[in-house]
């Protein structure tokens, strides 16, 4: 902590954040180039929207898209930083004064871990509210070309005896509940489905194993409409899938996951995909520490001795080496072959050792 507010400290942690900066301009000019791009090649070849439309399309996704590309930006800044340090012989000076190369891991650790908290703490949630008013803003872009704007969403689940059509005007943030639910029965009868039953609902809750309908109409073919309270539907449908099918992780910020995982948990669902997502939050810090502490750690090399470029070669490998296996980590949790825990936390710690390894060998070896 001492050299962190050290003036040589304070120089290197400005240094590394300059360099974050520049990156994070540079991304964030691709990002809004090719997802513009994207938005009038997807959304404009199906509807009409102008360009100002499609760049409010991109801006509300731009936040999320940051959040995902920050550990690249990191490691990119970083090393931009270290390399700048290297070519002005400044890093040669900082060695010659006693500087210890585990000391360039600090500062540059010390920014990733800042920047995580902002990001996990800010970032995100205003990445998850902007990326809901995207998906909404799309739909409604799409929906007003088909003509479908209030067809609200269907649900079918059936057997070998019959089908039942589902369809409901929303669907609440938990994804298991339905509003203004409609269910229409229809029976196999000498090989052909025929219609059988209605039922509106205000409500319809899925429960493992049932449908929960309350304050609904039942109506039959030549029958009176008969009202109830509450009726028990007996249904197939996985919960798990219904929740992942209508609620997108991305759209959960990180003061909202924990409800929502504890809800979820209390209904008797196995929540992973949103289990991964919250323990990747917590570990987010950690992996852009570990993504400044590999740009900084392989870019140590000094010019005179060559090789930099290969060096830093090196560490670009390394950072999309951990992109991949926390990929292919994730993976596994999502069948629940590993903890999700395991899972999110593994990269970060397998980056970080990857870093003090290099150090150790560039100090020591």
């Amino acid at each position: 902590m001492s050299f962190l507010l050290s003036r040589i400290g304070r120089y290197i942690i400005a240094r590394v954040t300059s360099g974050v900066l520049i990156a994070l301009i540079a991304v964030l000019a691709c990002i809004l180039l090719i997802d513009l791009v994207e938005q009038m090649r997807t959304v404009g070849s199906r509807t009409d929207i102008s360009l100002l439309e499609a760049l409010r399309l991109t801006l509300l996704k731009t936040p999320m898209l940051v959040e995902q590309t920050l550990p690249f930006i990191v490691l990119a800044g970083s090393m931009m930083a270290v390399i700048g340090l290297n070519r002005a012989s400044e890093l040669v000076a900082m060695r010659a004064a006693g500087v210890s190369a585990w000391r360039f891991l600090t500062p540059s650790a010390f920014v990733g871990i800042v920047l995580g908290v902002i990001a996990v703490t800010t970032l995100n949630p205003l990445g998850a509210y902007l990326y809901q008013e995207f998906e909404t803003e799309k739909q409604d872009a799409l929906a007003e070309l088909s003509g479908a704007g209030a067809n609200g969403v269907w649900i079918r689940q059936g057997d070998e005896e019959g089908q039942v059509v589902i369809h409901a005007d929303g669907v609440d943030p938990s994804g298991t509940r339905l509003q203004g639910a409609t269910f229409m029965f229809f029976e196999v009868q000498q090989d052909a489905l025929r219609f059988t039953r209605r039922i509106h609902a205000a409500t319809a809750e899925l429960k493992p194993g049932f449908w929960q309908l309350t304050d609904l109409t039942e109506a039959t073919p030549g029958g009176r409409p008969v009202r109830q309270t509450h009726l028990a539907i007996p249904t197939t449908l996985d919960a798990t899938e219904l929740i992942n099918r209508f609620v997108n992780p991305a759209t959960l910020s990180f003061w909202v996951l924990p409800g929502f995982i504890r809800e979820a948990r209390e209904a008797g669902f196995a929540p992973t995909r949103y289990e991964l997502k919250w323990q990747s939050l917590l570990a987010y810090p950690l992996l852009l520490a570990t993504m400044a502490g590999l740009g900084a750690a392989f870019s140590l090399q000094l010019q005179r001795l060559g090789n930099l470029a290969q060096w830093g070669a090196a560490g670009v490998g390394i950072g999309l080496f951990l992109f991949f296996y926390s990929q292919l980590a994730g993976a596994f949790a999502m069948t629940q072959s590993v903890p999700a825990a395991v899972a999110a936390w593994s990269a970060p710690l397998a980056g970080m050792f990857i870093a003090l390894a290099m150090v150790a060998f560039i100090e020591d070896g």
